[in-house]
Order: C-alpha cells, then sequence, then structure tokens
C-alpha cells in the first residue's frame, strides 16, 4: 500500500507498483484526480478507481455516468470496507478503459472544456489556456508551462468553447486570456501579455482596442 499527496507523486507510484485498485481524491494540489484518470489513460494504464469526493453534485454526476465507485468525505471506514468488498466480488466485470472514455466525455467533468486535437481530443482548464492563433483550419493552442497543441478546429469553433467574459479575439488570427493581459499600447496598436515572466506582444487594431477598453471597464 502507498499514500500519495498529490497527482504528481501518484502518477510515480502507480507506474511503479501498478496497484490493484486506487482512492482518488477529486481535488488535489495541482492536477484533480480526473486530471491523473486522463493522464493514465493516455498510456493505456487501467486501474480500478474509487474516488473520494465532498458534496460536489456535478463530480458525483461524472463519476456515477461513467460507473464508476465513489465514497463521500469524510470517509466512514464501514463504507470503505464495503467499497473494497464490492471490488474483491466484482474485479472480473471492471471495464476502466470503457468507463474513462465515459468520464471524460461527461459534459459535467468540472472545470474542463474539451478540443479536438490531431491524436484525439484535450481536456483543460480554460484559465491555463495562454492564448490561441489560426492555422487555416487548425489552431494552436498555447497554455500551461510553454506548451502547445494544434487542434482540428477552426479558431472560431475554439472560440465558441471558451468563456466570453475571459477571453478575447484581438485581431483575425488571435485569441487571448484576458487574465495574462498587462497592456495595450494604442500607439503601438499591440496588447502585452505576461506568459511565464515574458513579455509577448500581439498586433491589434483601434476598433478592438477600443471594444477591449469597454470590455474590461
Amino acid at each position: 500500500m502507498a499514500v500519495a499527496s498529490g497527482a504528481g507523486e501518484a502518477y510515480k507510484i502507480i507506474l511503479e507498483q501498478v496497484p490493484d485498485v486506487i482512492f482518488l481524491d477529486v481535488e488535489m494540489p495541482g492536477k484533480t484526480g480526473f486530471d491523473l484518470v486522463y493522464d493514465l489513460h493516455k498510456l493505456n494504464i487501467h486501474l480500478c478507481i474509487n474516488f473520494q469526493t465532498a458534496f460536489d453534485k456535478y463530480a458525483i454526476e461524472a463519476i456515477r455516468n461513467a460507473a464508476f465507485d465513489y465514497l463521500l468525505k469524510p470517509v466512514d471506514r464501514e463504507e470503505l470496507l464495503d467499497a473494497l468488498a464490492r471490488f474483491r466480488s466484482a474485479r472480473h466485470l471492471v471495464r476502466t478503459g470503457e468507463q474513462v472514455d465515459r468520464l471524460l466525455m461527461n459534459p459535467h467533468l468540472p472545470g474542463k472544456i474539451k478540443l479536438k486535437s490531431k491524436k484525439g481530443f484535450i481536456l483543460i482548464d480554460p484559465d491555463e489556456i495562454y492564448y490561441c492563433q489560426s492555422d487555416w483550419n487548425y489552431t494552436d493552442l498555447f497554455y500551461g508551462n510553454n506548451q502547445k497543441a494544434t487542434l482540428c478546429m477552426t479558431l472560431r469553433k475554439v472560440q465558441e468553447l471558451l468563456p466570453e467574459h475571459s477571453f478575447f479575439r484581438i485581431n483575425r488570427s488571435t485569441i487571448i486570456n484576458l487574465k495574462y493581459l498587462t497592456e495595450v499600447s494604442r500607439q503601438d496598436k499591440v496588447c502585452i501579455m505576461t506568459i511565464s515572466g515574458k513579455l509577448v506582444s500581439f498586433p491589434i487594431n483601434r476598433e478592438h482596442i477600443a471594444e477591449l477598453e469597454e470590455r474590461i471597464g
């Protein structure tokens, strides 16, 4: 048996020990339990998973719809033993690959949007996105720690999925996350963003500057 303090540590332990069953918290420092499931799924690692969560109706609905087992926090000892008994009696029936697919496709997955990529799709918290740039029928997504993903989607389709209050299309080919906007120069007609401690600038015309200024009040 092993205990991890977060998704990153749990990921390493699972790769090393490949346990039969894991009890996974939904909310953890950094990545969520759903993020960890997705990372394992990419490596084709399928385990029996029992989620633990507080009274989050959206998380519980996603878990239920995917037929995963779950425990409400604070966890009761008898309920924990019952969960282990269910696993032992039905482990031969577990189809975790199918369960993961249902979980990741669930529209109630908290805080995530699904975007089509060249390899399949990615699930991402919009707050992690810095900006998006179109490349004909594809869109380059820049996010996280200087990561980039090429989406099989037009910029317009991507924009439809992004929270309107957080993102703004500054020109025909670029959408930015206003969370990272630092400065707008009318004189130079540029938007300046702070990304991973570095300043990045994008062109913007006067009409969009006026619209942006109205948007942010």
